[in-house]
């Protein structure tokens, strides 16, 4: 199977937004549907080498906003209820009954969401880097008690204001403030310095690759458009569904996830049991794909998880 898309098309889905959906690999094969992260950052087609295309029909969704989905970047009606309702109009539109998930870091968490509120519609599912949006998890990303100690230098490059972890809301607006600014130059710098410390996160020593500017600027509009509105109460409606989930969840987290440390899952996967979902630590595992370790242990689940469902697990 190649890497060409079986079809590309834009999805209306209300309030002026349309989604970009392609699909690739076997058109009768296992549909699954690959959630990207950010928020923000949009489908890549690097990303189909996790997938076998002779066996999965992969369907892949631009989130509103994000990648190729229109209009770019838009920040309205954008919210955690609105991508959600997206992703179920994406399985009805394709006229699927149910389908696998896969998905890393916020495209995980919109996975274990969806298919707590869905659960009939999900066969199973691979997620990878899962990120709890939670409270601590933000103070761990964005304060000075958290990632800020382990990468010093690169959260002195990241802070552009002093700010306590009281102070994070006063943080965030001044990083709005420069991703909004009239002056590009500007823009760009914020938007390099956003993105510099999540990658100091995500795959230490790796350097920042942004192709396309505009899509990086998006990404990190977004992704701190989220964060400032403590993305929706997302923690709080995990709290509450995550018992819900009836699919085979394989959850696999680097042991060296900086960005979505395994500790924070563990705990919150132990004060919320689910026994269908399975968490494995990837150890010297990082955040990113870019990590080998990563990539080969999702490419072997994902591979496992066709394996069980040719076998017999779709009813």
């Amino acid at each position: 199977m190649t890497s060409q898309p079986i079809s590309r098309d834009w999805l209306a889905v209300g309030d002026g937004h349309e989604l970009y959906v392609a699909q690739y690999g076997n058109v009768n094969g296992i549909p699954l549907l690959y959630l990207h992260g950010g928020p923000g950052a949009g489908c890549s087609t690097d990303e189909l080498v996790l997938f076998d295309l002779s066996v999965y029909r992969v369907i892949f969704m631009d989130q509103r906003g994000a990648g190729l989905s229109r209009p770019r970047g838009e920040l309205k009606h954008n919210n955690l209820g609105k991508l959600l309702t997206d992703i179920e109009q994406v399985r009805q539109w394709l006229g699927l009954s149910k389908w696998t998930l896969a998905g890393g870091s916020f495209g995980a968490t919109l996975a274990l969401l969806y298919a707590a509120k869905y659960p009939s519609r999900v066969i199973e599912q691979v997620l990878w880097g899962a990120f709890i949006p939670s409270e601590d998890s933000i103070r761990w990303l964005y304060g000075q008690q958290g990632a800020a100690r382990l990468f010093p230098a690169e959260q002195l490059e990241f802070s552009v204001t002093a700010t306590t972890d009281e102070q994070l809301s006063q943080f965030f607006s001044c990083y709005r403030a420069g991703l909004d600014n009239q002056c590009a130059s500007v823009r760009q710098d914020f938007t390099r310095r956003w993105l510099s410390w999540e990658m100091a996160l995500a795959y230490p020593g790796c350097k920042q690759d942004r192709k396309n500017v505009n899509l990086s600027q998006v990404l990190a509009s977004i992704e701190l458009y989220y964060v400032s509105n403590n993305y929706f109460a997302a923690f709080e409606q995990l709290c509450v569904s995550v018992v819900n989930i009836q699919a085979k969840t394989v959850i696999l987290q680097g042991e060296l996830d900086w960005v979505c440390p395994s500790g924070v899952l563990f705990s919150f996967l132990q004060d919320h049991r689910n026994q269908h979902i399975r968490l494995m630590e990837i150890k010297g595992g990082y955040h990113a794909l870019a990590d080998i370790k990563m990539t080969r242990a999702v490419v072997s689940a994902i591979r496992e998880m066709a394996q069980t469902i040719v076998k017999g697990s779709i009813n």
